[in-house]
């Protein structure tokens, strides 16, 4: 089953698929990415709303 994490790349975050046999850590490496959350969400939706919660986080500091 995929679940998704959230990975921060040279332009931002941004979600990734985790499938099966990949720990998050190995997807965000696999995206050039370094790990934020690893969540791990059920859904790019779920997902998509942490996202959106952390960048209004950084937003207001």
């Amino acid at each position: 089953m995929v679940s998704f994490a959230i990975v921060e790349l040279d332009d931002g975050l941004t979600v990734v698929p985790v499938q099966a046999d990949q720990t998050p850590e190995d997807a965000a490496t696999a995206n050039a990415g370094i790990l934020v959350d690893e969540g791990p969400y059920a859904t790019y939706e779920d997902a998509c709303e942490a996202l959106y919660a952390l960048d209004a986080a950084d937003e207001d500091e």
